[in-house]
């Protein structure tokens, strides 16, 4: 399935995402894209505590569109492989106080892969949030950088239900 660039700054890539094997906040096992299985996944990366504005400000957007939902999963992902290893468990335990009980199983940390990471979403500035809509396969169909605005949000959402009709599941 072809998608068309977008508007509002998102990009429709190609690559596949770096393999993630980590614990959420609530403990449960994540492994992507195995376990994306027939759904679309947005997932939300941010690479400084400058992005963690943009990153909450997406998730609070997806979790109110998409928390309930049997065919996409979202994550938000803070990407701390280059945090120093001494304070790295301090860093964790102080944006885990921060996310809701109800949130925390949509929280990967990612403590692998940074450059591979940064280099699928052209990464340019530790302050923007990245955001990838990803197929069943874990191939990149959409991406933008930057604030939820509501151009973005909503280019994000068309991309969805695009890859959700490709697959034959329509809206849910």
């Amino acid at each position: 399935m072809a998608l068309h660039n977008v508007a509002a700054g998102g990009q429709v890539m190609n690559g596949r995402i770096p393999a993630v094997h980590a614990p959420s906040f609530s403990n449960e096992m994540v492994t992507l894209p195995e376990g994306l299985k027939g759904r679309v996944g947005v997932l939300v990366l941010g690479f400084s505590r400058g992005s963690s504005e943009n990153s909450t400000a997406w998730g609070k957007r997806l979790s109110a569109d998409y928390r309930e939902s049997p065919t996409v999963i979202y994550y938000e992902m803070p990407v701390l492989a280059a945090v120093p290893k001494m304070i790295r468990g301090f860093v964790i335990n102080q944006i885990k106080s921060s996310v809701s009980e109800q949130e925390r199983p949509r929280f990967v940390v990612l403590l692998e892969n940074e450059a591979a990471w940064q280099t699928l979403v052209g990464y340019r500035n530790a302050n923007d949030s990245y955001v990838v809509v990803v197929d069943d396969q874990g191939v990149v169909r959409w991406q933008t950088h930057g604030a939820p605005t509501d151009a973005a949000y909503s280019s994000m959402k068309q991309q969805v239900e695009a890859i959700r009709a490709g697959m034959g599941q329509g809206a849910r």
